[in-house]
């Protein structure tokens, strides 16, 4: 809008600025459209010896009260879109944990290992992701959000597990059980914000993270200096 051509806005076609400033040069222009039709239309009624600049300035205050609800609904809107969001992820996270621990029950040669991995990690030692279309419809893909603090072999072993998980819906058939199936997941670049799991063994760390920690961090994860072996069973691996 060029200012030189004249209002940026008609009283037919009246439009304020909710996105920018409330006396940007945008809304002192509407208010000059809508101080002159106001004094037009009230101009010798009783009690209104109002003039265009009073009435402009007046408008201009209520612009700024119409911008502030408009920015409080809009960011309202936007925590509820992101609560709901949350609430996904955390399902999503503990649906994984869950699947992740029956299917280390039903292989009694890892059985052992695999359930004191995912117990040991909880729910929370789980990756959570982030779907590229959140809340709509359609199939979506979700993106794995790396947990730059749990090691390889950890990882190594969750995976194993969701591979298992799809041959025991299938049965050993070609025919798949009944129930719904995980949700696609795929590997990222993006790392996971959340704190790392405490109290673990000290190889659930990944070493070159846990080797850059300081001394505070070190103590605070309080890592077990347990012994036993992350190698997965020959026979299981691909």
């Amino acid at each position: 809008w060029d200012s030189k051509q004249g209002p940026c806005c008609t009283v037919e076609d009246f439009r304020i600025d909710l996105e920018g400033l409330p006396r940007s040069e945008w809304n002192k222009s509407a208010a000059l459209v809508f101080a002159t039709e106001y004094l037009r239309r009230h101009r010798g009624h009783q009690g209104e010896n109002l003039t265009l600049e009073y009435v402009s300035q007046a408008w201009l205050t209520h612009v700024l009260a119409l911008r502030t609800r408009y920015k409080d609904k809009q960011r309202d809107d936007f925590d509820r879109k992101e609560h709901k969001a949350r609430n996904r992820r955390r399902q999503r996270k503990h649906e994984l944990y869950t699947r992740r621990l029956q299917t280390a029950y039903e292989y009694k040669e890892i059985k052992d290992r695999a359930v004191v991995i995912v117990e040991s990690l909880g729910q929370d030692g789980m990756s959570s992701d982030e779907s590229d279309h959140e809340g709509h419809c359609g199939e979506a893909t979700y993106h794995i959000l790396d947990k730059d603090w749990r090691s390889k072999q950890v990882t190594s072993w969750l995976r194993m597990l969701d591979s298992l998980h799809l041959r025991l819906r299938y049965n050993g058939k070609w025919q798949a059980t009944a129930g719904a199936w995980p949700h696609f997941r795929t590997t990222s670049l993006n790392e996971s914000k959340g704190s790392p799991v405490q109290g673990l063994p000290i190889d659930f760390y990944c070493r070159n993270w846990y080797g850059a920690q300081n001394a505070f961090v070190k103590e605070q994860l309080q890592a077990k200096n347990q012994s036993g072996t992350l190698a997965i069973p020959s026979q299981y691996v691909k």
